[in-house]
């Protein structure tokens, strides 16, 4: 079953688009090896109910990612210089991981 995630870029406009969910854990797992940020250990944490967010921050050049976890979503948000990127993915697709 593919599910579908929302993405909401954000330059000088706001822009809505949609994706799949193999693509956003594939974002995620990039952003994760050029960082070095453990993205999917802490994401087992918010899954587990173990925290309801993280994030990790680098200066220099600025990078910014954040999770969250709510009642039916979880929200990534990704900053850069460049702008903002957000992912909304319904819990119900990380059963499948």
């Amino acid at each position: 079953m593919t599910g579908f995630a929302k993405i909401l870029s954000e330059k000088t406009e706001k822009e809505l688009n949609y994706t799949t969910f193999e693509n956003v854990l594939e974002e995620l797992r990039v952003l994760e090896s050029q960082k070095g940020w453990a993205i999917f250990e802490s994401l087992k944490v918010l899954l587990r109910g173990k925290a309801d967010s993280f994030s990790f921050t680098k200066d220099n050049p600025y990078d910014y990612f954040y999770a969250r976890i709510t009642e039916e979503d979880i929200i990534f948000k990704m900053k850069t210089r460049k702008g903002e990127t957000e992912f909304r993915v319904p819990l119900q697709q990380f059963s499948l991981i």
